[in-house]
């Protein structure tokens, strides 16, 4: 009499559960270390975004200007004080940064040249304020005192002037508006940029 019992893989099918456990794992391992991953590269995204934007900027030195608040009015009103006036004139356009010549007629309150004088800046755009240029300018003439700057961008900028080695210490800010056509257009003073002027 011949065995009719069916005959089972009992072993192969032990193998195979065995292999779609373990391609389970991995498979469901590698979806939550991709997810991980994913989580670590947008947040390094985000941090080089917050931090290379030159739209945002930290003010150098914020804090030791509120501490000093007191001295930096004293040299605000020092400079009122000596009623010196500035004009700007801008130069056309140069190069493929946009740079141009940027003259500052320095008077007295006589309307004479106010002539030997270390004159110095910083400008930006409003829009830029982490891409600040420093500017050295030399005397082209009686009062008349020239830099150049890149001035390539269309809106509202920003000039920050000071004199150094002479006792009579002169600062201002000035903001005009660089129009698409090339020309520019001096922007009267806000309040907010007058009490700004007290901390230079």
């Amino acid at each position: 009499m011949s065995d009719s019992r069916p005959v089972t893989n009992e072993p192969e099918n032990i193998e195979n559960d065995e292999s779609a456990e373990t391609l389970a794992r991995w498979k469901w391992g590698g979806v939550i270390l991709g997810f991980l991953g994913l989580q670590i590269v947008l947040s390094g995204v985000a941090v080089f975004l917050a931090t290379s934007d030159p739209s945002n900027v930290i003010v150098e030195g914020y804090y030791e200007q509120a501490i000093s608040w007191d001295q930096q009015r004293e040299r605000q009103a020092a400079s009122d004080a000596l009623g010196w006036t500035t004009r700007l004139d801008l130069g056309k356009p140069q190069g493929l940064m946009g740079e141009r010549l940027l003259t500052i007629q320095l008077a007295g309150p006589d309307g004479k040249p106010v002539s030997g004088c270390q004159l110095s800046g910083e400008i930006f755009h409003h829009a830029r304020g982490g891409d600040v240029f420093k500017l050295h300018f030399k005397e082209q003439g009686p009062g008349n005192y020239t830099a150049v700057a890149p001035l390539q961008r269309s809106g509202l900028w920003e000039l920050s002037l000071k004199t150094a080695g002479d006792t009579r210490h002169f600062q201002e800010k000035k903001q005009f508006r660089l129009k698409d056509s090339g020309e520019f257009q001096a922007v009267a003073a806000t309040p907010a940029s007058q009490a700004r002027n007290h901390q230079l």
